[in-house]
């Protein structure tokens, strides 16, 4: 299972790991919007039922979903903060699940990728989707961006202190190291697949702008994280997704 903060580059992660021949990785199953397969099924008959299915008997899916593995060694899935309780509890409890949890250093970003999103309705985008809809800029609020950073940070600590409890591990993959060879090989160790198989990453990037473009207020920002811990995420790195 991949456990995902907003804007991590979980649908990058997704599929390079559905890329490996002996991997079925889906997306979000469990999005309130619909059942997101895996990019290379989408189009075809594969199914996984309804959406009605979803809502009222996510475990089913859930078990559905471990069945319909296409002959594939291992078979996962995306979930995001939030999404279907039930699915969440009873795989987090599972040791025979293997959780990937991924996540972004900068913080900033994270929040105003989403915020873009959210302005946009565009949350994804593929070689054949549609040109990314380009957002002027955001106004960020440093009281809603604190607070993004907190929760997040608190659903991560609380994240590993289940998994500690329940004596199991999890492979942490940041968002500014899914593109290297080194964390392609730790995945595929990790789900003990082949680690020599290339990955191919099936995503474009949405947002490759310095956050002084992206951001309508970045004067101000910067004034007020001016001796805070988020005041290094604002100049850190241009080539985000």
């Amino acid at each position: 299972m991949v456990l995902a903060t907003p804007r991590s580059g979980s649908n990058w992660l997704c599929t390079l790991l559905d890329s490996h021949p002996q991997v079925l990785c889906h997306h979000e199953l469990f999005n309130p919007d619909g059942i997101h397969l895996a990019w290379s099924l989408r189009g075809s008959d594969f199914s996984l039922g309804s959406p009605d299915l979803q809502q009222r008997d996510p475990l089913q899916l859930l078990q559905m979903a471990w069945e319909r593995s296409l002959g594939r060694q291992s078979v996962g899935f995306k979930l995001n903060v939030g999404q279907a309780e039930a699915v969440f509890s009873a795989v987090l409890d599972d040791p025979a699940v293997r959780k990937v949890v991924v996540t972004r250093r900068n913080r900033v970003r994270a929040y105003v990728s989403e915020r873009i999103a959210e302005a946009s309705g565009q949350w994804e985008s593929y070689p054949d989707s549609a040109p990314p809809a380009r957002v002027a800029g955001v106004q960020v609020d440093v009281e809603a961006l604190k607070q993004h950073a907190a929760r997040n940070s608190e659903y991560l600590d609380d994240l590993e202190q289940r998994l500690e409890t329940a004596g199991q591990q999890a492979l942490r993959v940041h968002y500014e190291d899914i593109g290297l060879g080194q964390t392609h090989r730790e995945l595929l160790r990790f789900l003990q697949v082949d680690p020599g198989e290339p990955l191919t990453g099936n995503t474009r990037r949405m947002n490759p702008q310095p956050l002084s473009a992206l951001v309508e207020n970045f004067t101000g920002l910067c004034a007020a994280l001016a001796g805070d811990p988020l005041e290094a995420d604002l100049f850190e790195g241009t080539s985000q997704r």
